[in-house]
């Protein structure tokens, strides 16, 4: 799942230590934070970006350094895109560039970010010849299902307005993407991980949506938004070398 056996020295090094340092701020960010009401958590925030950015550097050295010359050359260069729009996102949702509309934008760049990610895992069931229609039909249904369910509980309310129902269209959005992973887990159990991300954003953004539209919160939600958000994109950006490794 974190397999970066297939980049040579010293990006092998290099990658498995930004990892072991997100998960360090992760964790650092929690214990170190002080609890906001506010926000319902307690994370620090300032230890939160910098996860991201590493992100980057992760999928760019994985990119350079070792798929540039093969197959999933283009895979990796979506998957190094889809993380720098994912930051972009990041970065607008903690209102740093002062817009007004600051999480319209942050959805924007997010929704970009997951179009790219799923012309990557294109790429990884061309590579692979997983073409089994059913499976992915199957992963589809099932992550739908999911969505709405996720929707209804945390998102709905009888007074809402048409907010909710955006939101419910972009979590049916968010699940095609989860859906793809999961079709391509069910045909090549190595991408299990792969799957775990992309369910893991769904929730992440189910969760964003409950606080925005449906004004629910309960102790310590900001911080299990960021952490299955920030889970979520390194198994994402860690299946590209797990990919090469299976070339």
């Amino acid at each position: 799942m974190f397999t970066f056996d297939s980049l040579p020295q010293p990006y092998q090094t290099l990658c498995s230590l930004a990892v072991l340092l997100i998960t360090t701020l992760l964790i650092t960010a929690f214990l170190t934070g002080r609890y906001q009401a506010a926000r319902h958590g307690r994370m620090a925030k300032a230890l939160e970006l910098p996860q991201s950015a590493l992100l980057i550097g992760v999928a760019l050295i994985v990119w350079l350094s070792a798929a540039n010359s093969t197959p999933l050359s283009t895979l990796a260069a979506l998957t190094a895109f889809g993380i720098a729009f994912g930051f972009l996102g990041d970065l607008f949702m903690a209102n740093v560039f002062r817009q007004s509309n600051h999480i319209l934008f942050g959805m924007i760049a997010f929704a970009v970010g997951h179009v790219l990610y799923m012309l990557g895992f294109r790429e990884i069931a061309v590579q692979f010849a997983l073409h089994d229609l059913g499976s992915y039909a199957l992963a589809l249904g099932g992550a739908w299902l999911l969505a709405l369910i996720l929707w209804r509980v945390l998102v709905y309310t009888p007074q809402g307005g048409a907010m909710q129902y955006a939101a419910l269209v972009y979590a049916l959005f968010l699940a095609s993407m989860a859906a793809f992973a999961l079709g391509i887990a069910v045909q090549r159990s190595a991408f299990l991980g792969l799957a775990l991300g992309g369910l893991l954003f769904l929730l992440s953004d189910t969760l964003i949506a409950a606080q925005l539209f449906a004004k629910r919160a309960f102790p310590f939600i900001g911080d299990l938004v960021w952490a299955t958000y920030i889970a979520a994109q390194t198994l994402i950006v860690c299946s590209v070398p797990l990919a090469l490794s299976l070339l």
